[in-house]
């Protein structure tokens, strides 16, 4: 399945895509979008019930995505290992709330980026984050919005550099294997001081492999 869009065009993604899918699926229309207008788009959820509306979902669809993100965070204890090298670890974290957001063709924007695009404000949605937890040691800790991160990662990369990460991403977690995306991801770490090769990311990437498992489980 193609992460880059639902098989149909008017149905419903989250009853199209599994979870993996939908999660890239996010994250890539984001990136794509904000980077076209070029748009600051920082401090934002990772999904909101109203952009699913938009594409014909209904609002029971958006609580079971909702309910599917929960399951896999209390699963995995409340963060979703993926790294660990050098001493170095980094895992996934998701949080929920309620609040505001502005909205621009069925993406999420921040409220200064209305000054470039048409937006709607919409009030008192259930809101889902997502960030990268990176721990350089026990008393040192930084957390990225991962949406945040990738739109910023466009504006120094490339657009393709960061559809070619969410490759990637998609293509190990589908089949456990590196696709040709990985020299890339391998550059992106070690501009970040930390030095990594192809080989030693795979033993890097051990502790993703049961959070992998969790993420097929929880699918639908």
């Amino acid at each position: 399945m193609d992460f880059k869009s639902p098989p149909t065009s008017d149905g419903c993604p989250i009853r199209e895509m599994d979870t993996l899918h939908l999660i890239l699926f996010m994250l890539y229309r984001r990136v794509i979008t904000c980077n076209s207008f070029n748009l600051s788009c920082i401090d934002l959820p990772l999904m909101a019930t109203t952009p699913f509306l938009a594409r014909n979902c209904e609002r029971e669809d958006v609580y079971r995505l909702l309910r599917r993100l929960r399951r896999l965070s209390t699963k995995l204890g409340g963060e979703v290992e993926i790294f660990s090298h050098g001493g170095i670890t980094a895992s996934l974290r998701f949080s929920f709330e309620r609040g505001s957001i502005y909205v621009h063709n069925g993406v999420i924007v921040n409220r200064s980026d209305c000054s470039r695009v048409d937006c709607e404000l919409v009030n008192n949605v259930n809101l889902a984050f997502m960030y990268l937890v990176i721990k350089l040691s026990e008393r040192n800790e930084a957390s990225l919005n991962v949406p945040d991160a990738l739109v910023w990662l466009a504006k120094m990369v490339g657009v393709e550099g960061v559809v070619g990460l969410l490759s990637f991403v998609h293509d190990y977690v589908e089949r456990g294997e590196f696709n040709d995306n990985v020299r890339l991801l391998v550059g992106l770490i070690s501009r970040w001081g930390v030095p990594i090769t192809v080989e030693s990311l795979s033993n890097a990437l051990l502790p993703a492999r049961r959070s992998l498992n969790a993420l097929r489980q929880i699918s639908y």
